[in-house]
């Protein structure tokens, strides 16, 4: 896991890993596309076009099926939440079956508009492609691996999953929806292990409920015996007053009906406190306030006394906020506790328990596929057998991955790609069954991509 490959000298951008996989994985496509679509009339550069429209709408597909199937990452509902939320996708979440409905979308108005006209068989096109998109997808699963998403469950003991360096330690970034299967909460338990399943930090805190009200900073309850929070010094009784060099943020979420916010929101508007409001829902929002000041954070609540029957206060602070969401591209964590009335630095790097690599699992089976998919090309019975084997092959690797990841089920105890991987199968079905009663068979000998085209023309008789 390397979410940051690195930051540019001078201006300090970064260089996600996960982007950095994308880009290789379609310039890969790109490049390979050179020797394969002129073969079936279609030139490179007009494949160029296409590839690029593909890309952005089976990006945006992706993601709108992520965001769908995830709607709780996503509680601001506003049009401009919703667009922020779509497009800050190094965040990571994508879905790729998504990516397929986005570029058929795409593909449809293309073929329409360009492809007719050209004259480009389509079922050649697509089994020129097939094996370019099986090693798009292994590099982009490379991908998924370099930025912590797609994980699967946790591993046995005697299934040791990809080994790291510990200078490549990062936050975990585990899925919201799955991360009460794989560490404890922060708190409802003094006792930091279950089952052998790690915290997210290394440590537990004291519940918000047990603290007082004018400072919710988190206070350390118990320490993960062998984890690196252990190893670093932090005690049972610390409570953070700073992460990663900025001061722990008093962090007051209030929620309610829109009419009584507004009047939260007024009170809450002092000096030092930050206010701002999200929507959550149609006509449903929430405020957030935030300082570094205990003062102004008591003032606060006891101006909010008054409305406090009709809303809901939920007290946490900036490291709460931190280990929920997990830090893009940081390796340690800094922290600064107060200790008897003193200030102590402590400095680690938290580790979860060893999860299943499937996203390395998926890489090689996306291999395996574009090799099975370029022997079998030769002996292809007619066009499209070999698209049609990518869609029968990938959905069944995708149902038995499914079945080691961390996701939610549905129905029958199958998850959302589960599903789409049975119907995709289906589809593979039927459509192996009407290319075989309506396009022409191809002999029996090893066969030429493109034969029969206008860009190979079928051998004259003697």
């Amino acid at each position: 896991m390397q979410q940051v490959i690195f930051h540019f000298p001078f201006v300090g951008f970064p260089l996600y890993g996960f982007g950095l996989m994308l880009l290789l994985a379609f310039f890969t496509v790109i490049a390979w596309s050179k020797w394969r679509t002129p073969k079936v009339g279609l030139s490179w550069e007009r494949f160029q076009d296409m590839a690029m429209l593909l890309l952005l709408t089976g990006i945006g597909g992706a993601r709108v099926l992520y965001m769908i199937q995830y709607s709780d990452q996503f509680p601001d509902k506003s049009a401009l939440g919703l667009l922020i939320g779509f497009v800050s996708i190094w965040d990571g979440g994508i879905v790729f079956y998504g990516s397929i409905f986005g570029g058929m979308l795409s593909y449809y108005f293309y073929r329409r508009f360009v492809l007719k006209r050209l004259n480009i068989n389509g079922w050649q096109l697509a089994d020129a492609v097939a094996p370019m998109l099986a090693i798009g997808m292994a590099l982009g699963r490379i991908g998924c691996y370099l930025n912590g998403c797609c994980w699967g469950q946790v591993a046995c003991a005697e299934c040791q999953p990809m080994p790291l360096p510990p200078e490549l330690g990062q936050f975990p970034l585990i899925p919201s929806h799955a991360r009460k299967q794989v560490t404890l909460p922060p708190y409802q338990s003094r006792l930091p292990q279950i089952h052998g399943l790690q915290t997210t930090t290394g440590f537990t805190i004291v519940a918000p409920g047990e603290l007082p009200p004018s400072d919710p900073r988190s206070v350390v309850a118990a320490i993960e015996p062998g984890t690196a929070a252990e190893r670093s010094g932090l005690q049972p009784g610390d409570k953070v007053v700073e992460v990663n060099g900025r001061p722990n943020q008093m962090i007051l979420e209030i929620n309610g009906p829109a009419k009584v916010l507004a009047g939260a929101q007024e009170r809450a508007n002092i000096d030092n406190v930050t206010v701002k409001s999200i929507d959550l829902a149609k006509d449903e929002k929430a405020l957030i306030v935030e300082t570094a000041d205990p003062a102004a954070f008591t003032v606060v609540q006891a101006k909010l006394t008054p409305l406090r029957e009709q809303l809901i206060l939920s007290p946490h602070d900036s490291l709460y906020e931190l280990t929920r969401n997990g830090a893009l591209g940081q390796t340690e964590l800094a922290l600064v506790v107060e200790r008897k009335g003193e200030r102590v630095p402590v400095t680690f790097t938290p580790r979860t328990v060893t999860f299943f690599p499937t996203q390395l699992y998926e890489t090689i089976s996306m291999v395996l596929l574009t090799l099975l998919l370029l022997a079998y090309q030769p002996f292809r019975r007619h066009d499209g057998q070999v698209i049609v084997l990518l869609m029968l092959g990938y959905a069944v690797h995708r149902f038995l991955n499914e079945a080691i990841r961390i996701e939610p089920t549905y129905r029958f105890g199958l998850t959302l790609s589960q599903w789409i991987s049975i119907l995709i199968f289906a589809i593979g079905v039927l459509l192996e069954v009407y290319l075989r009663y309506t396009q022409p068979k191809l002999p029996a000998a090893p066969v030429p991509l493109g034969y029969g085209s206008h860009a190979i023309p079928e051998p004259v008789k003697a």
